[in-house]
């Protein structure tokens, strides 16, 4: 059971040394009780407070890694059952399901590769296929020899305790997911996996028999489990997937301190939605046109953002359209909101144009003036590490009309001969100012 805030008060040093960042070592004892610090920030805490306190200062949600590398997938270690409580640590994995059969070596090869490249860039993430789930049929362990060669993460989706063998025993040093059949005897999947040393998946009729199975499966030598949640329908799914996360954060029961597996078949985009919002940590998608991936990574980077943290863009200077060294240079923040808004009306106007996006902390130009985020000296020296002023030979930069109060500090900072223009305080009014501002200036 966890421990109260007074139980870990009594086992901290009561120095109120304020080193942690608390003015009492009872405030941070409650942020203890609470889940949302870490005990390492107190650097006086004795062993002994620290093995107490370990399991219960640890997240209720196992942590598990699918996968070796840079593409590696972790997943579990929340600690909220809402975002805003806290955030959310660990993005969902997107596994795309990969059925070999009727395909040939070289056309699975060539689907891989294209699924590797499958790279979209938004708002500072990079959208990508996480992993790949392999259907044990004719062709599936080669086929999951080539997923792990490529550097993605696997899961076996295994038909029987030989074929998962088969597919998982090969790239064992890779770390595969093990996923049963639901319902399947577990005996023979545990003992694989316990022997190969790799992730399991673990199911149950009801809460109360996965609950189980997922402990027997960690008796057994287990270290890594993942529950695949019980529901016929979706408002049954939905159930379970809640009661499952609310009984790990309430440590109800042992056996619900893991991660959730989730199948999304053919056609089932609900399913993968509901799954991406309510709490699924490893999803295997099945379809064939990808058309639902696009969707899904929004939806999933609308979630799991961190809601102390503004959504921002890495800074750069951006081309819109086809610019060269004649082309205006604008600038603005890189809050990512900001920079869409910006781009898109850039964009609408016509006007090939450099983008140089500062950093402002994912401040709005406004606010992040207000916070002192956004001085002269700032902007110009982060225009010059970006390159900025070498995309262009007129030596006129474009600021935001609520950034105007810098643009003298800005021109100073600036030097050798650069001229900064005030421009519009609305996006919207970009392109009157290119037409009726701009092209008059570089005409003249």
């Amino acid at each position: 059971m966890p421990l109260t805030g007074l139980q870990i008060f009594k086992l901290l040093p009561n120095t109120n040394c304020r080193k942690c960042g608390y003015p009492t070592c009872l405030a941070f004892a409650m942020k203890l009780a609470a889940g949302r610090e870490s005990l390492e920030k107190c650097p006086d805490a004795s062993p002994e407070a620290r093995a107490a306190l370990g399991a219960a200062s640890a997240p209720p949600i196992r942590g598990v890694t699918i996968g070796r590398g840079e593409r590696a997938v972790t997943v579990g270690e929340e600690t909220v059952f809402f975002r805003h409580e806290k955030t959310f640590v660990r993005r969902p994995g997107l596994f795309r399901v990969l059925d070999p059969r009727g395909l040939s070596a070289a056309e699975c090869d060539a689907l891989l590769d294209q699924w590797r490249e499958t790279i979209i860039p938004r708002a500072g993430e990079m959208f990508q296929i996480d992993g790949v789930a392999i259907v044990e049929a004719p062709g599936a362990p080669e086929s999951a020899a080539a997923a792990a060669r490529r550097g993605f993460p696997v899961a076996v989706l295994a038909a029987t305790p030989e074929g998962a063998a088969s597919m998982a025993e090969p790239i064992k040093d890779q770390r595969p997911l093990v996923v049963p059949p639901a319902g399947a005897a577990p005996a023979a999947y545990v003992e694989l996996a316990a022997r190969l040393g790799v992730p399991l998946v673990v199911s149950g009729t009801d809460l109360s028999g996965l609950a189980s199975a997922a402990v027997e499966a960690a008796r057994a030598g287990i270290g890594d489990i993942l529950l695949e949640p019980p529901g016929a329908d979706l408002r049954s799914l939905h159930h379970s997937l809640s009661a499952i996360r609310r009984g790990a954060l309430d440590r109800v029961h042992p056996g619900l301190g893991h991660p959730v597996f989730l199948r999304a078949g053919r056609g089932e985009f609900e399913k993968a939605a509901l799954g991406i919002a309510k709490f699924a940590s490893v999803l295997a998608i099945e379809d064939h046109g990808g058309e639902t991936w696009l969707p899904l990574w929004t939806l999933r980077q609308n979630i799991y953002t961190d809601p102390q943290k503004p959504l921002q863009m890495e800074p750069g200077v951006y081309p819109i359209g086809e610019p060269d060294s004649r082309s205006p240079l604008l600038m603005t923040t890189n809050f990512s909101l900001t920079y869409f808004i910006v781009s898109t009306e850039v964009e609408a106007a016509g006007v090939a144009t450099h983008l140089a996006v500062v950093d402002a902390d994912g401040l709005s130009v406004l606010t992040a003036w207000s916070a002192g985020k956004l001085s002269g000296d700032r902007v110009a020296k982060s225009l010059r590490q970006m390159g900025a002023v070498d995309r262009v030979s007129h030596r006129t930069l474009i600021i935001p009309g609520y950034a105007s109060a810098i643009s003298g500090e800005l021109e100073d900072a600036m030097g050798d001969g650069w001229r900064v223009l005030v421009g519009p305080q609305e996006a919207s009014d970009i392109a009157p100012f290119f037409r009726d501002v701009w092209e008059p200036l570089r005409a003249g």
